[in-house]
């Protein structure tokens, strides 16, 4: 119950409306007389409760003030856009994070590089550890004069810090890995209004474990036979996937009505483990007279990744993405807003357009699982992990299962042309067995926090993000949530 109160109160101290009245015209003089029952009742929230959360959320909001005021975000969009035509757009990015998965990186995305209608991406992140990744791609539409589209990729990953979790629990070790990925993408639209499409694919997938120079538990516990899973061994993927999608939402990174539904399953053939040899077995202490073999089982498995999203808008307004008129109107608002006018908008005659006038309220059901052709034998990098990006948020660690299950909500509303305010809360499950769900692996996550983005371009988002009352966990990245 104090959960919920406490995300009504950061609601009010974050949510305000979107069309707002002069606080000289709008305040009443309540100094004499006698005060009403519902003064006395708001009392309490008005001077204390608000300006207590008030004064607890200044940090994010002074910035953000001031950003606003002098519309950092829409000459920061101007500066990385480049061409005639506006179409190349070049900028840094980064991650926040604890630790070496902190990152600095260039992205640049050019429309109609080669021909009309095709997008190429580029991408280079350099970590703290001195680890780095590369991400190409290159997709095309109307292929060969048809409704046909097409994507090639090639991403190659450089990680030392790798580690995996052994299945069911947090019990994490360490794998440095490189991985390097090659695929290709073939879909079509199966309606005329393109909200329905089927596309097809396939990927090469080499994973080059090194094996680890501290012995661990992992290494000779006979429950989890490192040479049927896989580990510190480097071994071959290749997945075959079909997808069905169907998207009908106005806008790709500011949705506010809609529905997007999207249904992967692929069938992973996975190759020989490469094994791991008696000298390096021999430095991690583990005495063993011959090299260790793969295992022998069938390392092939079905995996399946299932979302549905659905987005509500609230409001008289026609539309959530405000124009640069109303962007105006409401960014001198926030930057002239004054404690009266926070007594203003939270007077109970107004809390209905406080909370409810253009506002859009997002949910996400998930589903991930996977099905190995023979049990024990799928390689542990095959499962799926429940951590932020699930989403997660309140949560630095993560578990892997063979089947996670998980609900998130948001209520956003629009702070200016390209900023969101968000509150969110998420739960989610893991499950051993498809039908074997239970409350005792049910998690929780709740925040609030700003996201950045254009209508058809994501910037960034700035989150704080709490399970239960354990923990804060700080989200700063270039990943848009449900991702």
């Amino acid at each position: 119950m104090m959960r919920l109160v406490t995300l009504l109160v950061l609601v009010g101290v974050l949510s305000l409306p979107a069309h707002a009245k002069k606080s000289g015209e709008a305040v009443q003089d309540t100094s004499s007389g006698s005060m009403s029952f519902t003064e006395v009742i708001a009392w309490p929230f008005l001077h204390i409760i608000q300006p207590v959360f008030s004064s607890l959320v200044y940090p994010i909001a002074a910035p953000l003030h001031y950003a606003i005021e002098n519309g950092v975000a829409d000459k920061a969009v101007d500066l990385i856009t480049f061409g005639e035509k506006r179409n190349v757009l070049i900028y840094p990015v980064f991650n926040l994070k604890p630790g070496s998965s902190t990152m600095i990186g260039l992205c640049y995305r050019h429309r109609n590089l080669i021909k009309e209608g095709d997008y190429a991406v580029f991408e280079g992140h350099y970590y703290a550890n001195s680890d780095i990744d590369v991400k190409l791609r290159y997709s095309k539409q109307a292929l060969f004069g048809k409704k046909l589209y097409g994507a090639v990729n090639a991403n190659l990953y450089m990680d030392r810090d790798n580690g995996f979790i052994l299945p069911g629990t947090k019990e994490s070790f360490e794998q440095a890995d490189t991985t390097i990925n090659l695929g290709a993408q073939l879909g079509f639209p199966i309606t005329e209004s393109r909200n329905l499409n089927f596309s097809v694919g396939t990927e090469l997938v080499y994973h080059k474990a090194d094996f680890t120079d501290t012995k661990d538990t992992v290494l000779d516990d006979p429950k989890y036979p490192i040479e049927d899973r896989g580990l510190y061994q480097k071994h071959y993927e290749i997945p075959i996937y079909a997808n069905l999608v169907f998207d009908n939402l106005d806008f790709p990174f500011a949705p506010s009505r809609g529905q997007r539904l999207s249904l992967k399953a692929s069938y992973v053939l996975t190759g020989k483990y490469g094994g791991i040899t008696h000298k390096d077995l021999e430095l991690a202490g583990l005495s063993r007279p011959d090299d260790l073999r793969d295992g022998g089982k069938n390392h092939d498995y079905v995996s399946v990744d299932a979302f549905y999203q659905i987005y509500f808008f609230i409001g008289r307004a026609d539309q959530y993405v405000l124009s640069a008129k109303e962007g105006r109107k409401t960014r001198k608002f926030y930057t002239d807003f004054s404690l009266n006018e926070a007594l203003r908008v939270w007077r109970p005659e107004n809390l209905v357009e406080t909370l409810f006038e253009h506002r859009v309220l997002a949910f996400q059901l998930r589903f991930q699982g996977i099905w190995e052709m023979e049990k024990g034998g799928a390689p542990n990098s095959a499962f799926p992990a429940l951590n932020a990006r699930f989403p997660l948020r309140g949560y630095t660690d993560a578990w892997v299962a063979p089947f996670l299950l998980g609900l998130s909500a948001e209520y956003r509303w629009p702070v200016d042309r390209l900023v969101d305010g968000v509150v969110f809360n998420e739960y989610a499950m893991i499950s051993d067995k498809i039908t074997g769900w239970s409350k005792d692996r049910l998690y929780n996550s709740w925040g609030f926090g700003v996201r950045v983005r254009k209508p058809d371009m994501y910037l960034f988002r700035v989150q704080f993000a709490f399970h239960s009352w354990h923990g804060l966990s700080l989200v700063l990245t270039i990943a848009p949530e449900f991702k």
